[in-house]
C-alpha cells in the first residue's frame, strides 16, 4: 500500500471536482477511481465517483458507487444522502425517501443530514426531476461551450 499524505489526497480530490465542474467527466472519473485505492477505508472517493455518474444521469452506475461506499462505511450519512438523491432522480421515490430518512437520522445536525432533509422537503413539495435526456443534453451543451 502506498502511503499518501492526507493533504495530497485532498488536493487530488479537489482536482477531480474541478474536472467535474468543467464537465470533463472522463478526467473526473479517472481522478476518483485513482484515489479510491489510496484511501481504502474512506467512502468519499466512491461517493465522488458516484456524483460523476449522477451528473451525467447515469443513475444505475451512481447507485452502484454509493452502495460500494456504504459497504466501506455503513453509517455514512454522506453516502446515504447521495444514494437517496440518485434513487429519486432515477424515479424510485419511495426508496429515495427511505435512504434520505436514514441519512437524516445518521447526521441530525450535520451537512449530510441537512442535505437529506432539504431533498426530502423538495420531494414532499411535489418537485419532479427533469428528464435524464434533458439533463444530458444541457451537460453536452455546456461542454461544447467550453
Amino acid at each position: 500500500m502506498i502511503s499518501v499524505p492526507n493533504e495530497d489526497i485532498r488536493l487530488i480530490m479537489e482536482a477531480g471536482y474541478l474536472y467535474l465542474g468543467m464537465y470533463r467527466f472522463k478526467e473526473a472519473q479517472q481522478v476518483f477511481e485513482g484515489v479510491a485505492p489510496l484511501v481504502p477505508k474512506s467512502e468519499v472517493p466512491l461517493v465522488s465517483l458516484g456524483n460523476v455518474y449522477c451528473v451525467q444521469a447515469k443513475f444505475d452506475q451512481a447507485i452502484t458507487c454509493y452502495k460500494k461506499a456504504l459497504k466501506i462505511q455503513p453509517k455514512s450519512a454522506f453516502a446515504k444522502s447521495y444514494l437517496g438523491e440518485a434513487l429519486f432522480f432515477k424515479g424510485d421515490k419511495e426508496k429515495a425517501l427511505k435512504a434520505l430518512e436514514e441519512a437524516s437520522k445518521l447526521d441530525p445536525k450535520g451537512k449530510s443530514g441537512d442535505f437529506a432533509r432539504s431533498l426530502t422537503e423538495l420531494i414532499h413539495s411535489g418537485f419532479v426531476p427533469p428528464d435524464p435526456k434533458e439533463v444530458m443534453k444541457r451537460a453536452s451543451q455546456q461542454t461544447q461551450q467550453k
